[in-house]
């Protein structure tokens, strides 16, 4: 194979899997809307409502709103529609030790981004609509483009970028929004928020959810999309009284799952057909009901050799696995107050899945299969529920819901663990051997058993002291050791003073070469012809990197956006 086209296929598919990159006009023939959920969602979104979407990455979010701006586009019953992605707000974060402004600036950027996607929204609403210069004036289009930019870029602003920052106010982006509402003859607007968890800037979410609340109007129904585990909500905004909370994520243990994840296959895998039925079977379980997670194995799968369906599906589930696990694990380093949580939470996790493996040790012979633990209630203290929110925001485990069991009455919630876990440890399959796929799928097919497991956390995992578990202090910069106290300025060890880390330079410190889904050639031709650009902090220093990327033989047109496609994806999953 020419090295020029080397995985040149793998660009695309990285990409395709995400609802980001899917084209608006492609987007309605590549979604299945027949679920419930679905549906239900979709109706949650389209409501006058304020609404938070929860759901952990790849869930469908992001889909699920596009979406939902195409139907309002093109049904005149629904309201008119804006879609706003808030996906660069770490780019922000230095700001918070920058500027004494740095919440205010934050604060014009949210409305001037709202702005950009009111605009964007109109000119696809309806081309015959002509949109009022008292409106259009009302702004600086380039000013207000040049602002964004500016402030995303962390550069000095202008006179023109400053007079847009204090021009800005909820109030006139509000009446603009009503305006072009009237003209679109609609009775009302929904605004999706998406990627609204900001969760590495808690000073910023605080404020974003003002924003949020403050937009909530009898014209204008907010909806944002969430984390469950690290979005931490405004003193000021209040989940069940300022807004509802809409999961978003289909239970493994729902009667229509395999249904509605296959229907998602068939719509985005061109090459379903080519993928053997058993694999198919066993990946859609893997997934463990994240569409997006379905998609890259079965695109995985069709695009690698394997010389039995067995050994193909073992390395792509347990890759996946250890995807999932690395992911979780850098919560920890993205927000260090975490990391005792992240450790614990994966103890837990493990305990439970070998948990679920012996019960099903003795289940197989009444063809009967386990996948849910109960924790009792009150072993649930406040840090250790944050613990669990965490692994379903990664992925990990799923909240199955409170159930009540025996006399005098018990609640317990209700956790599954990660089927791709559990596969990985033989957890499931008929006899308890969980050996062949054949074997396992016949686990799989089992009935659930009716009650979950109810063994306590300490039994679980007996090393570990619940009572003692609390968030984590930061550690020293130059020495890595951990602060005795949250108010301790100097290191203990070094005497060095104490800073907190900016996870934004974290991230840009990543090496461009350790970055996923860049080929080996293409990282050689990177190092050999651009020896200037080794770090994302590099990349993202350059005004047009792609131009740069044009200079390297080889590197076309296609391929070079690729890339940055690539790297601006790395950077936001890393930093969201």
């Amino acid at each position: 194979m020419n090295p020029n086209n080397e995985n040149e296929e793998l660009f695309n598919s990285t990409l395709q899997q995400r609802s980001d990159y899917i084209p608006l006009d492609e987007l309605k023939d590549e979604t299945s809307d027949g679920g419930e959920l679905f549906k239900s969602v979709v109706k949650e979104l389209t409501n006058k409502g304020l609404r938070t979407i929860v759901g952990p990455r790849g869930a469908g979010k992001t889909h699920m709103m596009r979406y939902a701006w195409l139907s309002c586009r093109d049904q005149a019953k629904l309201p008119f529609a804006v879609y706003v992605t808030f996906n660069r707000y770490f780019r922000l974060e230095p700001l918070l030790s920058t500027r004494a402004d740095a919440t205010q600036q934050f604060h014009s950027w949210v409305l001037a981004r709202v702005l950009l996607a009111v605009i964007d929204s109109w000119s696809e609403w309806d081309s015959e609509l002509v949109v009022p210069e008292t409106i259009v004036n009302e702004f600086d289009l380039d000013a207000l483009t040049s602002f964004v930019a500016k402030t995303e870029r962390s550069q000095p602003l202008d006179d023109a970028s400053l007079e847009v920052s204090n021009s800005l106010s909820i109030e006139k982006v509000q009446k603009t929004i009503d305006e072009l509402c009237q003209i679109a003859n609609r009775k009302f607007t929904v605004l999706f928020l998406d990627d609204a968890a900001l969760t590495l800037t808690p000073d910023f979410l605080i404020e974003f959810l003002d924003i949020v609340r403050s937009f909530k109007s009898t014209t204008i129904a907010p909806k944002a999309s969430v984390y469950p585990g690290t979005t931490e909500v405004s003193p000021k905004f209040h989940q069940g009284q300022d807004s509802i909370s809409i999961p978003v994520w289909i239970s493994i243990e729902d009667s229509k799952y395999d249904v509605l994840m296959q229907d998602i296959a068939i719509k985005r895998i061109k090459n379903l057909s080519e993928i053997p039925k058993d694999a198919q079977d066993i990946l859609r379980f893997a997934s463990f009901g994240i569409p997006r997670a379905y998609l890259t194995m079965l695109d995985e799968y069709s695009r690698e050799q394997y010389s039995t369906t067995q050994q193909g599906v073992n390395r792509i589930v347990q890759e996946h696995l250890e995807a999932r696990l690395s992911e979780f694990r850098t919560l920890g380093i993205k927000v260090p107050k975490l990391e005792s949580l992240i450790k614990t939470g994966e103890d837990v996790l493990d305990g439970i899945a070998k948990a679920v493996k012996t019960a099903n040790e003795t289940l197989a012979v009444k063809r009967e299969k386990q996948l849910t633990w109960g924790a009792n209630e009150n072993e649930l203290t406040p840090i250790v529920e944050r613990m669990f929110k965490l692994l379903v925001e990664a992925g990990l485990i799923f909240d199955g819901g409170n159930i009540k069991h025996g006399s005098p009455a018990r609640i317990y919630k209700r956790f599954i663990p990660h089927t791709s876990l559990m596969l990985s440890i033989r957890a499931i399959g008929s006899e308890g051997t969980g050996g062949s796929l054949r074997q396992t799928l016949e686990g799989i097919g089992f009935k659930s058993t009716k009650h979950p497991i109810r063994k306590s956390l300490k039994s679980l995992v007996p090393n570990i002291n619940f009572n003692e578990l609390a968030l984590s202090l930061p550690k020293c910069g130059a020495c890595d050791t951990r602060r005795l106290s949250d108010s301790q300025r100097f290191c203990h060890n070094c005497g060095r003073q104490l800073v907190d880390a900016s996870t934004f330079n974290k991230c840009l410190e990543t090496k461009i070469i350790s970055v996923p889904s860049l080929t080996k050639w293409q990282i050689n031709q990177i190092e050999n012809h651009l020896p200037n650009l080794i770090t994302l902090r590099d990349f993202m220093a350059k005004q047009d990197p792609a131009a740069d990327l044009l200079t390297v033989r080889g590197f076309g047109i296609k391929r070079s956006a690729r890339i940055v496609d690539v790297l601006n994806s790395f950077a936001d999953d890393y930093l969201s």
